[in-house]
């Protein structure tokens, strides 16, 4: 062979590579686009599906509490129950949004307690956060602003992230038709180390133990935050909806004036 024929056939042998490279390249592309859209399928299918049974399981639990299922005197206990569909459990449960702190109300002092306990913040910083949020609050009052209509609302204080109100999302409420906790004590203590264990992730962790059996005492409630514990196949969805019953709208004794979209709360890691 030639001098002139041995370059052009390391010339062709180089565009070769260069083509098995580049369709390589490719093929991987393609199947990391067709898996990252069948995980999206899947989660679009599991929200619908966590969506629907736990709006259908809240209806059932709201149904009950109207009938005076859970109104037993002053032995009156936290509405909860559980259902299945099929594959799918949900465990339901109501909280008044009494218990909760109340975003447009809440004492510096109460708020720093939540930011700590939540395990949001260590005690400087959250006493520090809780005096700016306060100091925010009544800026915005004296200059005209509204008041907070949205927990998320709480991400517009200065200081505060989403890794923050991520920690402290399952405190805190704005209360329709009636008013949450506004002021420390020992009776907020409670509350909120109540909430610690009736969080989404803490009941997903102890799910292997008998429901938490927490006493209402002897106030009635006006509202309720009401969490489905969605589990389909080992992923466990959660389905929010705050619900009042000072006003009803339809056919139905209570009004649902806010949902939260459907949340993946736990799931099995990757295969090792």
């Amino acid at each position: 062979m030639t001098v002139r024929g041995s370059r052009e056939s390391g010339v062709a042998l180089a565009v070769v590579v260069w083509f098995i490279a580049g369709m390589s390249l490719l093929v991987a592309g393609v199947v990391l686009s067709a898996r990252t859209d069948v995980r999206l399928a899947q989660v679009h299918m599991g929200r619908a599906e966590a969506s629907t049974a736990g709006d259908g399981a809240i209806t059932l639990l709201m149904a009950d509490i109207r009938d005076g299922a859970f109104s037993l005197g002053g032995d009156a206990r936290l509405p909860q129950q559980q259902y299945q569909l099929g594959d799918v459990q949900i465990h339901v449960l109501a909280v008044p949004t009494e218990w909760l702190l109340d975003v447009n109300t809440a004492s510096a002092p109460l708020l720093a307690n939540v930011f700590e306990m939540s395990g949001a913040l260590p005690r400087g910083n959250a006493q520090y956060l809780a005096n700016a949020v306060v100091q925010w609050r009544q800026d915005a009052g004296r200059s005209g602003g509204t008041r907070l209509e949205a927990v998320e609302d709480l991400l517009s204080a200065p200081g505060v992230n989403r890794r923050t109100w991520d920690g402290v999302r399952d405190y805190v409420a704005v209360p329709v038709g009636g008013v949450g906790l506004s002021r420390p004590g020992a009776r907020a203590m409670q509350r909120l180390r109540q909430l610690g264990q009736l969080a989404p992730e803490s009941r997903v962790r102890n799910r292997g133990q008998a429901p938490v059996d927490v006493p209402l005492g002897q106030t009635r409630a006006r509202g309720y935050r009401v969490d489905a514990l969605v589990k389909i196949g080992e992923t466990f969805w959660l389905r929010r909806r705050w619900v009042s019953l000072s006003a009803s709208l339809g056919a139905l004794p209570w009004r649902v004036y806010r949902t939260e979209p459907a949340r993946i709360v736990s799931r099995p890691g990757p295969a090792v």
